[in-house]
């Protein structure tokens, strides 16, 4: 599947005249509880040749493509959409430079932008769109009194993302299992969602599951003392000169 990823992308590259700075996995299969029908989710970052970005003209910075017969879903952002929404701390980009499962990076993209991590994470306004996808989830996960067992993992790891923000005041992993690992303390909760792991693994797409009453009563908890938390986070300003200049640099 990796080859037929990789071949896509290329095509993608001589059809629209691009070139692919960074290419990975996102979604279940890079979070670590894949199921066995899971599409491929690819995320990709592209430039332009250099008179796209000498236009006065408004133009379309993404890019979106219909899940194929392969189960492949291509999403990708160009550069200077990506470094903006970078410099807001939007999670995206700060998720896709850690995936464990990377189809292209030619030009070591990956290390130059993680490189400036540190200085745009913003910890609130990061904690804060965590918890907003975690409640969003739940809303949608719970159909009469079943939940959704794909949904679960919606509402749990933007949740323990949210709490790794809290209560370490840094970027958290994209995948599942470090962040799993914050409660390690609390061996019935962290064995009930070890087991949740495995049921969703094996379970399709649209299975359901009844609530567990553990896990009900964590995520109902932290959504509130989080939400608390979240509010003393700093909310930090930057300078976008490092991000100029990374820009410059990959499209002269």
């Amino acid at each position: 599947m990796k080859t037929l990823i990789i071949n896509r992308l290329k095509a993608l590259e001589k059809t629209y005249k691009i070139t692919i700075l960074y290419a990975c996995e996102s979604g279940s299969r890079a979070w670590g509880f894949a199921s066995p029908n899971s599409d491929w989710d690819v995320r990709f970052i592209y430039v332009h040749t250099q008179d796209w970005y000498l236009s006065i003209n408004e133009q379309k910075d993404s890019m979106d493509f219909a899940i194929d017969q392969n189960d492949l879903d291509l999403s990708g952002w160009e550069l200077r959409k990506t470094l903006g929404l970078l410099s807001s701390s939007n999670a995206s980009p700060f998720e896709w430079l850690q995936s464990p499962i990377v189809y292209l990076d030619p030009y070591r993209f990956r290390s130059s932008l993680s490189n400036l991590f540190p200085v745009y994470f913003k910890p609130r306004s990061t904690a804060f769109h965590y918890l907003g996808l975690a409640k969003s989830s739940m809303k949608k996960g719970l159909i009469n009194g079943q939940m959704d067992i794909k949904k679960y993992f919606y509402v749990l790891r933007p949740l323990l993302a949210a709490y790794w923000i809290c209560h370490k005041n840094s970027i958290p992993p994209m995948e599942f299992a470090p962040l799993l690992e914050q409660l390690k303390d609390n061996r019935p909760l962290y064995s009930a969602i070890k087991e949740l792991v495995i049921q969703k693994k094996a379970a399709l797409e649209g299975d359901f599951t009844s609530p567990i009453p553990l896990i009900q009563a964590f995520i109902d908890y932290q959504l509130n003392a989080c939400g608390l938390l979240a509010k003393n986070l700093e909310a930090k300003q930057q300078d976008n000169e490092p991000l100029n200049r990374l820009f410059r640099e990959f499209i002269i």
